[in-house]
Formats: structure tokens, C-alpha cells, sequence
């Protein structure tokens, strides 16, 4: 008897780790200075786009636009909202597709 599996799936992952990283370190940015904490959560993309103390935060486009739709008060609230949505993408990617 001959078994072969009825479909091949083949998984494609996305290593978001580098987005991690950056975003670690926009946190600790926003955690130090008052002044990129208040543009962060005023106007998160052009708070990552002008960086901050000579550094810049290059996210992928994917990361930025979901930064970009947070709209929070305080930072607490902000990681609250960036942790849950990170959580989802980093799901969601895990089980992408691979054309195939």
C-alpha cells in the first residue's frame, strides 16, 4: 500500500525579531524622554521615521502601519495596545503560506 499525503502545505515564516528589536528600543526612547514619548503617541510614524537621539527606527511597512494606527494617551496604554497587536501578527505569520 502506497500513502501519500492529499496536500503539501509548505509554511513560509517572517521574521519579525528585527521589528522586535527596534520596537524595544522605541519603547526605552519613549520611556526616557518626555518629548519622544508625547510624539510617539501623538504621531507614532513620524516619531519612528525622525528617530531619536541620531537614531533611526526602521521598521518594515507592515509593523509601521499597524504602530501608526495607535491611538493612546499614555504608554502604558500604547504597549498594551502594540503588545496585543504584535501578538496577533506574529500569529498570523507564523501560518502564512507559501505560494507553491
Amino acid at each position: 500500500m502506497y500513502n501519500k499525503p492529499l496536500t503539501q502545505q509548505n509554511v513560509a515564516t517572517v521574521d519579525v525579531s528585527e521589528d522586535f528589536r527596534i520596537l524595544g528600543r522605541v519603547l526605552i526612547a519613549a520611556a526616557i524622554n518626555p518629548h519622544f514619548c508625547a510624539r510617539l503617541l501623538s504621531d507614532p510614524e513620524a516619531a519612528l521615521s525622525s528617530g531619536f537621539g541620531g537614531e533611526k527606527f526602521p521598521v518594515s511597512g507592515e509593523t509601521m502601519k499597524a504602530v501608526s494606527s495607535i491611538r493612546e494617551s499614555s504608554l502604558p496604554e500604547f504597549i498594551q495596545v502594540l503588545d496585543s497587536g504584535l501578538g496577533k501578527r506574529l500569529l498570523s505569520s507564523d501560518s502564512l503560506e507559501a505560494p507553491g
